[in-house]
């Protein structure tokens, strides 16, 4: 069999945990949001270059309230 020998990257889901009581703890309502793309919310999860996700997860990780999984 042999490799491929294309470059190739992982491929990751951006997601956005949005706590609108401001409290991340156990018990408290948490809105879990997945973005696309381009960084726009979508319905459904979306895959996307790892770079590219990394990349959205440090834009949006100062965001107050907010926590960002890459998965």
């Amino acid at each position: 069999m042999a490799h491929p020998t294309a470059p190739c990257c992982e491929i990751r889901t951006l997601v956005l945990h949005t706590y609108p009581d401001g409290i991340k703890a156990f018990g408290h309502e948490r809105i879990t949001t997945p973005m696309g793309r381009r960084g726009k919310p979508v319905k459904k999860l979306r895959l996307i270059p790892a770079e590219r996700a990394y990349a959205w997860a440090r834009k949006l990780q100062g965001t107050p309230g907010t926590t960002v999984s890459v998965l």
